[in-house]
């Protein structure tokens, strides 16, 4: 077996433009919506959309696996608690399932020996916290969520797994959910097809819908875009190209989401993943003077993209003369990690954290700040946690060894299967939920991340496991 990077650098002569059958769309769509009636709280519809699930793991297991991965991470269709028992932890409960009940080869093997050394290390030092393991445990199971890579690994048990339909599966669902972001702030100006992506908390509902008036254009959360990131190896290698149609719906739903995080992550990836250093140094040259001029034009129109914005608060940062200043970088992100870091410092744990501490089950008083540097005093009072950089994050739960080892275990799995075909897919998803990750979207400790992260991890293992002889191929048609 060999790498991704060796097996695609000389691209196909001819490359077709993506393209599935009006059936394949349709269904897409259609469960799509059932979820998103769902995050608007119309329960009834959870009995078609199971259904709906049932079907396609016998009609098409490619579409079935994307789309129980979305129902376990929710992105934007629905809220992760939108539910009282949340399906984030049905999605534990069948990785560590499919752990248990999976047949290991030495790749998955050596990656699951890998993840236990990892989990272990977790909760060691969850351990030495003075906090109750019962509540830690609370937080850190979103940080186990990595088992679910075994979900595409059980799905094509004894399955032929064809990577060109894992591909489109995966091409056209992301495309579905552009569609919905372009249609939810252009045309119906509120939160109808993504009730769960306001900005400022909270979900639009089938009794109170968001709805801002047509041609409004509201800022859109960017959860549902993450699963853009994967399509880019695809895409630079060659191995599909988009229509300009389905390029306008990409860039349109890019745009209302007005993320820069997305977009740095986007182009990094887009940049980092080219198939040589030459298209590498030129592309990333057209970026950095893409970034010029989009700095000057947003600073000359108002700042409508806050790019202008983001971009200033680094020579902020520089000119910063005390705390107070400091506290202004990164939309207040500073502001929120500057009292729990010097509490962490105060207490000597640096390097083991204070423990997965919950914001509201944990009472301890020694984990009760108030945090001066908010502007908004009502919220100044605060537990030591949840601060929006997922790598700041997990310092304050598990210290710096605690980082170490999550960087050890998620760049180790690359070491592990770089040999593998498809290895640099894994690659571009772990760098773009780490820059996502800056933002405290995404990252290698919540929800999002990691379900993006187990489902290319999954389909990469499951791509290159060797079947019995009996096994035959996959009989499933790549369209339905």
């Amino acid at each position: 077996m060999h790498s991704t990077e060796a097996t695609l650098t000389a691209p196909p002569a001819r490359v077709e433009t993506f393209r599935v059958p009006a059936a394949r769309w349709w269904q897409a769509i259609a469960y799509c919506l059932l979820m998103s009636l769902v995050g608007l709280h119309v329960y009834p519809m959870l009995l078609p959309l199971g259904a709906f699930l049932m079907w396609r793991w016998r009609s098409n297991r490619y579409d079935f696996t994307i789309e129980l991965m979305l129902l376990i991470g929710g992105f934007g269709l629905m809220a992760y608690d939108v539910l009282p028992v949340k399906i984030a932890d049905f999605g534990l409960l069948l990785g560590i399932v499919g752990f248990l009940i999976y047949r290991k080869n030495g790749y998955v093997k050596r990656v699951s020996l890998a993840m236990l050394a990892y989990f272990a290390v977790l909760f060691l030092l969850a351990s030495t916290s003075i906090e109750s393991m019962s509540v830690q445990f609370i937080r850190l199971r979103s940080y186990l969520l990595i088992v679910l890579f075994f979900v595409p690994l059980l799905t094509f048990a004894n399955r032929r797994f064809e990577w060109p339909k894992f591909i489109e599966s995966l091409v056209l669902h992301a495309l579905v959910i552009c569609g919905f972001y372009v249609v939810d702030t252009f045309i119906i100006g509120g939160f109808i097809l993504l009730p769960a992506v306001m900005f400022g908390g909270g979900s639009s509902t089938i009794y109170e819908p968001h709805f801002s008036g047509f041609l409004s254009m509201p800022r859109h959360y960017p959860p549902g875009l993450y699963w853009l990131i994967p399509c880019i190896v695809a895409l630079n290698y060659k191995q599909l190209r988009l229509s300009w149609m389905q390029w306008a719906i990409v860039l349109l739903a890019i745009y209302t989401s007005r993320t820069n995080s997305l977009l740095f992550a986007l182009l990094v990836c887009w940049v980092c993943f080219r198939p040589g250093l030459r298209q590498v140094a030129l592309y990333g040259a057209i970026g950095a003077v893409l970034l010029v001029v989009g700095y000057n034009v947003d600073k000359a129109t108002g700042g409508h993209l806050r790019l202008a914005e983001n971009i200033d608060q680094f020579t902020s940062l520089e000119a910063a003369q005390d705390d107070e200043d400091l506290a202004e970088f990164g939309t207040g992100r500073m502001a929120q990690i500057l009292p729990k870091w010097e509490l962490l410092e105060d207490m000597g744990r640096l390097h083991l954290g204070f423990g997965f501490i919950h914001p509201e089950k944990s009472t301890n008083p020694v984990f009760q700040i108030r945090n001066n540097y908010y502007s908004d005093v009502s919220v100044a009072d605060e537990v030591v946690t949840e601060v929006e950089v997922t790598q700041v994050q997990t310092i304050l739960d598990c210290g710096f060894i605690g980082l170490f080892a999550q960087l050890l275990f998620f760049v180790g799995v690359y070491f592990i299967i770089r040999k593998l075909d498809h290895s640099l897919d894994y690659l571009n998803v772990i760098v773009g939920a780490s820059v996502l990750g800056v933002a405290g979207f995404a990252g290698f400790n919540g929800l999002h991340g990691l379900t993006l992260i187990s489902t290319v991890l999954g389909a990469v293992l499951a791509a290159n496991k060797t079947l019995p002889a009996d096994a035959g191929p996959d009989p499933e048609p790549l369209t339905v």
